[in-house]
């Protein structure tokens, strides 16, 4: 990533949940927070002995590298399914792997875990009948992409690290978006400038984010994510403030998914090869302004 401009995702230690939606929550503008976890039990209940004591048998399934799967396919098939227990202790190990769980409800095998953490109101609209856990081991990232949902999301971290880069919506246009989906073409773990040339005119805010921090993520945000060490992260989501951005998810979730995935199943890579050309020819045009422009005003 060094050709981006990248900067650093502002913290809050200490602000007031009227103080969040003012700065943060009302303008959507992503940032780090560290008391977004006080009282939580959590922080000393989830360890990883503690979760395979309680969960260790529960056989859960594995996902690889993205890039491994057609990248302009969305859906992914799990690689292997292994005991919970299993997959922790590699964890522990901090062993480098592609390996992660992703969308994992613990909580309907170990409702008992829901009594460690709360919802604390830096929103009104949270979703508390879903919070999803996300594991990754070290080396393992997560594709480009934003929520197809449009949902604000509560990212708390335990465990380790993870870096996490971000791009507002205005930058869609230099991120090579593949049509129907909410995905990125590029590969930011390795980004490929030749192929990508528009990239580099994107502009996004990085993080790591530590143990008990929280990262807020705004509607609509891009995300790329990198497990620096093997850890895992508790994700709460809240609905978008905008009815219109409510509705764009719901649109997004029922009619452009269930319309990508049709085409998918009967054209296959016909239809994956017009995506990824779409985006290219998209960015192509992106990159043509900009040069005329350029030379207008040289």
């Amino acid at each position: 990533m060094d050709k981006l401009d990248i900067r650093p995702i502002p913290v809050e230690s200490n602000i007031s949940p009227e103080e969040f939606k003012e700065k943060y929550l009302l303008p959507q503008r992503p940032v780090v927070l560290q008391n977004f976890t006080d009282g939580w039990s959590a922080k000393e209940n989830w360890t990883y002995e503690n979760l395979k004591k309680m969960a260790g048998e529960h056989p859960v399934k594995l996902y690889g590298k993205w890039l491994d799967n057609e990248p302009t396919r969305i859906e992914m098939p799990p690689v292997k399914e292994v005991p919970f227990r299993e997959y922790l202790e590699m964890l522990e190990r901090d062993e480098k792997s592609d390996l992660r769980i992703f969308l994992f409800n613990l909580f309907k095998h170990c409702p008992e875990l829901l009594k460690d953490f709360s919802f604390p109101n830096f929103s009104d609209h949270f979703l508390e009948d879903f919070p999803y856990l996300f594991f990754g081991a070290a080396g393992s990232d997560v594709r480009l992409h934003y929520d197809i949902d449009l949902s604000h999301v509560f990212i708390t971290q335990f465990g380790g690290t993870k870096r996490i880069t971000l791009f507002e919506q205005s930058e869609s246009k230099y991120l090579y978006k593949l049509p129907f989906t909410t995905h990125s073409a590029v590969d930011m773990s390795n980004i490929d400038y030749d192929k990508y040339p528009a990239v580099k005119y994107a502009k996004g805010y990085q993080t790591d984010l530590k143990p008990g921090e929280t990262l807020f993520m705004p509607s609509g945000i891009w995300h790329y994510i990198q497990y620096i060490d093997g850890s895992f992260s508790l994700s709460l989501r809240a609905l978008a403030d905008s009815s219109i951005d409510k509705l764009k998810g719901a649109y997004n979730v029922f009619v452009v998914r269930k319309l990508d995935e049709y085409l998918n199943k009967y054209y296959g890579n016909k239809w994956s090869d017009y995506k990824l050309k779409k985006a290219m020819e998209r960015a192509s045009e992106i990159l043509q302004e900009r040069e005329d422009e350029r030379l207008r005003t040289s």
